[in-house]
C-alpha cells in the first residue's frame, strides 16, 4: 500500500494519542472531508492491517495503531508492548484527554519531564500530589496538572487540593491544578 501524507499523519496522530475517533481526526484537521470519506479511508488503513477499530458502548468506533502501522511510520520495536494494550475505561479517559488537548491547543508533557519540576518537593509531598492518572501540560509558562479520575467526590477533590497546597511556595506559584 502506498501511504499518502494524510495516512502518515493519521498514523502519527494515533501513535501520539493512542486512541481516536473520526471526529477527533477531523478536529485535528487531518481529515477535512466528510465523516463518510474519513471512515472510508480509515477502512482502507484497517484492511491493510495498519490500524484496528473497536466499538465504544455508544456504537461509535475508536481506532488504534497496530504494530504494522507503527512500523510504517518507523516507530521503535519496543513501542508496541508499552502502548498497544488497553482497557475500555482507559480508552474513554484517553479520548477525553485528546478532546481536551485539541480544544485547548496543547500537547501533554512526558510524565518524567513534568515531575522534574517537582524536584524541590519532598518525597512524601510528591507521593500525595502525583497520581498515575494525572496528565501534565504547559501553558502560559505555568505547569498544569489535569486531574482525570473516576473518584469524582468532593472529598477526593478537596484532598487533592490540600495536598497541592502543601507544596513549597515556589512550586505552587508555577502550578495550576485542573479538575
Amino acid at each position: 500500500m502506498n501511504l499518502t501524507e494524510r495516512d502518515i499523519k493519521t498514523l502519527e496522530f494515533l501513535a501520539k494519542w493512542r486512541f481516536c475517533t473520526v471526529e477527533q481526526l477531523q478536529k485535528a484537521k487531518i481529515f477535512c472531508s466528510s465523516y463518510k470519506k474519513c471512515s472510508s479511508r480509515l477502512l482502507i488503513l484497517r484492511s491493510n492491517g495498519l490500524i484496528k477499530s473497536y466499538p465504544l458502548n455508544s456504537g461509535k468506533l475508536f481506532y488504534i495503531l497496530t504494530p504494522k502501522g507503527g512500523e510504517a511510520i518507523d516507530l521503535p520495536d519496543y513501542w508496541h508492548s508499552r502502548r498497544y494494550r488497553f482497557a475500555q475505561s482507559m480508552v474513554i479517559n484517553q479520548l477525553i484527554l485528546v478532546d481536551f488537548a485539541l480544544a485547548m491547543g496543547i500537547d501533554y508533557l512526558p510524565r518524567k519531564t513534568a515531575l522534574e519540576r517537582f524536584l524541590k518537593a519532598s518525597y512524601g509531598e510528591l507521593l500525595k500530589v502525583s497520581h498515575l492518572s494525572d496528565t501534565y501540560y504547559e501553558k502560559d509558562g505555568l505547569l498544569h496538572v489535569l486531574v482525570v479520575d473516576n473518584q469524582l467526590t468532593m472529598k477526593y477533590f478537596s484532598e487533592r487540593v490540600k495536598a497541592h497546597s502543601k507544596l513549597p511556595a515556589d512550586l505552587r506559584d508555577g502550578l495550576v491544578v485542573v479538575f
